[in-house]
């Protein structure tokens, strides 16, 4: 996203992102543990952080789970109130490290953002959502009647998360970068 304004682009984007939020958990829920290892409501929230910005990224973000719970009941109010806070920290994150670390890595004439700037930006929204993820957990959990057990949890559900961060580390930097392909006037040549 270039400027302050969000282009019409950009609102279309994060509105198909946002909808991408409610349908792959639907999906990937069929499937036994599918949700909870392929970490699919994650997915959407880093695209639109990756390639509509921070702004983009926090909608998603915090949309999704919403919605999803709104329109599915997944998931249910203790997991959306964590989930809130990770997702939404994963877009802006996202948003905010891609383009900042494309300045500091690339020489100003390069024409895309290359695979390095997206894959640590991706890497570096993952760790710190992961890190606001467990002090929703274990310090606000408490706060919302939510008791026992909660470090456990949040640890069990955090070894659970690496599966879907080593597919998404996989796989969503070469995604972005067809993506942003696909969208250059230029693409077809």
């Amino acid at each position: 996203m270039s400027g302050r304004r969000m282009t019409t682009a950009t609102i279309t984007g994060t509105a198909l992102l946002l909808a991408l939020g409610v349908v792959l958990p639907i999906v990937f829920h069929m499937i036994p543990l599918g949700g909870r290892i392929f970490s699919p409501m994650h997915i959407p929230a880093f695209l639109a952080g990756l390639l509509l910005g921070p702004v983009s990224g926090l909608i998603v973000g915090l949309g999704s789970p919403v919605l999803s719970g709104l329109l599915t009941g997944r998931p249910t109010f203790f997991y959306m109130i964590p989930m809130l806070f990770e997702l939404g920290t994963y877009g802006l994150v996202a948003g905010l490290l891609r383009p900042w670390l494309a300045r500091m890595m690339q020489p100003a004439d390069a024409g895309e953002i290359g695979y390095g700037p997206t894959l640590l930006a991706l890497i570096g929204a993952m760790i710190i959502g992961r890190a606001v993820w467990f002090v929703v957990v274990v310090w606000l959990a408490p706060l919302l009647g939510i008791n026992a057990r909660t470090t456990a949890l949040a640890l069990g559900a955090l070894g659970a998360g690496w599966i879907g961060m080593a597919i998404h580390i996989a796989l969503l930097p070469a995604l972005v970068r067809v993506i942003e392909r696909t969208r250059r006037p230029d693409a077809s040549s």
